[in-house]
C-alpha cells in the first residue's frame, strides 16, 4: 500500500490537474469531504482549493462550488464514475470534471480544459441562455428551468418565490452620463445579485434593468422578506437603488407567466410607493391583475361595438375669454361595467399593443371633428390630442399621422399633439427625433402634467414644444395661504413665457384659482369651472351658438 508521501509524490508528477478527497461521514452519509491532495496543475486552475480544507468551507470561494460537493456525494453514493462539463466565467473556459476513483475512503477526480474541443454549437447554446453584459442566465434560461423548480417544490411540499428587481436610476444615468455608465451600473448590480446565489437562490437578468431572484425550498413566504432585505441592504451600500416585487408559488398562482406578472405588479407598486423598496404581491393586486386581464379581453370587441367615444373639454384664453380650442378625451362606456376611466384602460391598451389601433382611431376622430367644425361653424380653434408614449414610439406612428391628416384634410397647425414626460423613459433620442418630425410637419406639441417628473426642466431644453400644461396638482393648491404652489406656478409661467411657449393651467375649478392665474399672466385655462368634458353633439350645439350648452360649474 502506498504511503501518503508516496501518493503525494505520484499525483504531484501527474501532468493532468488532479484532486483527492476523503469522505467525511455522518450517520452513513458523506456530508463533507476533506481535501487530501491537490497537485500543482490543479492549483494552477483552481487556486482557492487548498490541502487540508473541506469542500464545504471552500464552497463560497469556488465557482460552481456547491455543484462540486454534490458531484462528490453522488460519486460516493452510487460508486459510479462520470464526467460533468461546465463553463467557468472566471476563466472564460470549458472544463470536464471527471471522477476517476470513488470509494468510501477516497474520491479522485481530474479536471480537463476542453475549451478548444467544445463545438461552436455548444458555445452558441451558452450565448443563447446567458446575458452577454452581466454573464447572468437570461430570461430564456429562466423559463427553461422553471418547470423543474415547480416539480421540486411539489415533491418536497415547499414554496418558492420570485423577487423581481428593477433598478430605479438607470434611465437617469444613461441620460446624464451615457450608455457606458449605465452598463457599469448594470454590471455592478449583477455582481451584487450574484453574490446571493447558492443552491437555493438562482439569479437571472430578464433584460433592460430588470433582474429576478428565484428563492427555493421555503417553508414560509415571509422568508422572502429576509432575503429581499439583505439584497436591498447590499445594493444600497454600493449606491444602487432598486424597487422589488415578490410573488410566491403556490400561494399566488401555479402559472409561470402569472407568477412573473404578479412579481412585476408588486414591483411597480413599490415604485408608486416611493421606490427603493420591496413589496409582496397581495390579493388586492391580484384583483387589479384580473381586472386588467378582463379589460384586455373585452377591449377588441368593445372597439368593434362602438363602446369607445371621444369627449371634448374646452380651453379658454384667460384675458379675452375667447375659446382657444378643445382637448379630445377618450371614454369607454362598457354595457356591464359602466364608464371605465382612461387611467384604468389606457395602460392595459399600451401593455397589450391595442393602443396602436385605439390611438389611430382617436387621431382620426379628433382630426375629422376639427375639420368638420371648421367647415360648419367657422371654428378656428386648436384640437389637442393625447398620444401615448407606446403609440409615439411605434415605428409606424409618423406614417399613420400623415395618412390620417391627409385623409381628414385637417391643417396640422390647427392640431396639438399632447405628450407626457413618459415618452422619454425608454429611448430619449428616438422620442425627440419623432417629435422633431411631428413639429416639422406643422403640428403643435404640448407637454402635459408639467412639474410631476424627475427632470421636467431638462425636457424644456430638448423637446420641440409649443405649449406647456401646468399640472393640476399645482392649480388645486394655488390658493393655499403658504403660497408655495402660487410661487411655483408663477415661476413656471414666467420662465415658459420667456421661452416663447404658451401655457395652459389644467384643473381650474374655482373662481379664486382663476383670479390668481389671471394675476400671474397665465395664457389659457382648462377645467370644470369653464367647461367639463362633453360629447361631440354637445360641443356642436355650443359651436352653433347655444352658449348654455356648455357644461360648467355655476358659481
Amino acid at each position: 500500500m502506498l504511503s501518503d508521501f508516496t501518493f503525494r509524490e505520484i499525483i504531484d508528477c501527474v501532468k493532468i490537474p488532479l484532486i483527492a478527497l476523503k469522505p467525511m461521514f455522518n450517520n452513513g452519509v458523506a456530508e463533507d469531504f476533506e481535501v487530501l491532495y491537490v497537485n500543482p496543475e490543479f492549483s494552477r486552475i483552481i487556486a482557492n482549493l487548498k490541502t487540508g480544507t473541506t469542500l464545504t468551507c471552500a464552497v463560497s470561494m469556488l465557482e460552481n462550488g456547491m455543484h462540486w460537493l454534490e458531484m462528490a456525494q453522488k460519486a460516493v453514493e452510487t460508486k459510479e464514475l462520470f464526467a460533468e462539463t461546465y463553463y467557468s466565467e472566471k476563466k472564460q473556459a470549458w472544463f470536464s470534471f471527471e471522477l476517476q476513483t470513488a470509494t468510501d475512503k477516497l474520491v479522485v477526480a481530474t479536471l480537463t480544459d476542453i475549451t478548444a474541443k467544445v463545438s461552436y454549437t455548444e458555445q452558441l447554446k451558452l450565448s443563447l441562455v446567458t446575458d452577454t453584459l452581466t454573464t447572468l442566465p437570461n430570461r430564456f434560461q429562466f423559463y427553461k428551468k422553471f418547470q423543474s423548480v415547480v416539480d421540486e417544490a411539489d415533491q418536497t411540499s415547499t414554496k418558492f418565490g420570485l423577487i423581481s428587481f428593477d433598478l430605479d436610476n438607470l434611465k437617469q444615468i444613461n441620460d446624464s452620463k451615457g450608455q457606458q455608465a449605465g452598463d457599469r451600473l448594470l454590471i455592478k448590480a449583477a455582481r451584487i445579485f450574484k453574490s446571493f446565489e447558492n443552491k437555493n437562490i438562482d439569479v437571472y437578468r430578464f433584460g433592460g434593468d430588470e433582474f429576478i431572484l428565484v428563492a427555493k425550498n421555503l417553508s414560509l413566504a415571509d422568508s422572502l422578506y429576509t432575503i429581499s432585505d439583505a439584497v436591498m441592504e447590499a445594493l444600497n451600500s454600493e449606491n444602487v437603488n432598486a424597487s422589488g416585487g415578490i410573488s410566491v408559488y403556490p400561494d399566488n398562482t401555479s402559472e409561470k407567466e402569472d407568477l412573473v406578472k404578479f412579481a412585476d405588479l408588486a414591483m411597480h407598486d413599490a415604485k408608486k410607493a416611493g421606490k427603493n423598496r420591496v413589496l409582496m404581491f397581495t390579493p388586492e393586486l391580484q384583483k387589479e391583475f384580473l381586472r386588467r386581464m378582463m379589460y384586455k379581453t373585452k377591449m377588441p370587441a368593445a372597439f368593434d361595438n362602438g363602446e369607445f367615444e371621444l369627449f371634448f373639454q374646452p380651453q379658454f384664453d384667460i384675458s379675452s375669454n375667447e375659446l382657444r380650442g378643445f382637448e379630445a378625451l377618450l371614454r369607454w362606456n362598457e354595457p356591464e361595467l359602466g364608464k371605465i376611466s382612461p387611467e384604468d384602460f389606457i395602460p392595459v391598451a399600451e401593455e397589450s399593443g391595442f393602443i396602436k389601433i385605439l390611438g389611430a382611431w382617436v387621431l382620426k376622430k379628433a382630426f375629422t371633428c376639427q375639420r368638420e367644425w371648421e367647415e360648419k361653424f367657422a371654428y378656428n380653434g386648436v384640437m389637442s390630442v393625447n398620444v401615448s408614449p407606446v403609440q409615439l414610439m411605434d415605428d409606424d406612428f409618423l406614417f399613420t399621422l400623415d395618412q390620417i391628416a391627409r385623409e381628414s384634410g385637417v391643417e396640422p397647425t390647427h392640431v396639438e399633439i399632447e405628450v407626457t414626460e413618459g415618452v422619454l423613459i425608454d429611448d430619449t433620442d428616438k422620442a425627440v427625433a419623432v417629435l422633431d418630425e411631428v413639429k416639422r410637419r406643422g403640428f403643435r406639441i404640448s407637454l402635459d402634467d408639467f412639474g410631476t417628473g424627475y427632470s421636467s426642466l431638462r425636457y424644456l431644453q430638448i423637446l420641440p414644444l409649443t405649449t406647456l400644461k401646468i399640472d393640476k396638482s399645482f392649480i388645486q393648491s394655488i390658493t393655499e395661504k403658504n403660497g408655495v404652489s402660487e410661487n411655483i406656478t408663477n415661476s413656471i409661467i414666467s420662465m415658459v413665457t420667456k421661452m416663447g411657449l404658451d401655457t395652459i393651467a389644467e384643473g381650474v375649478e374655482k373662481v379664486d384659482q382663476l383670479k390668481i392665474l389671471q394675476e400671474l399672466n397665465c395664457k389659457t385655462v382648462q377645467g370644470f369651472l369653464r367647461g367639463k368634458p362633453m360629447s361631440q353633439a354637445a360641443i356642436e350645439e355650443y359651436l352653433s351658438g347655444n352658449i348654455n350648452a356648455l357644461d360648467h360649474i355655476k358659481e
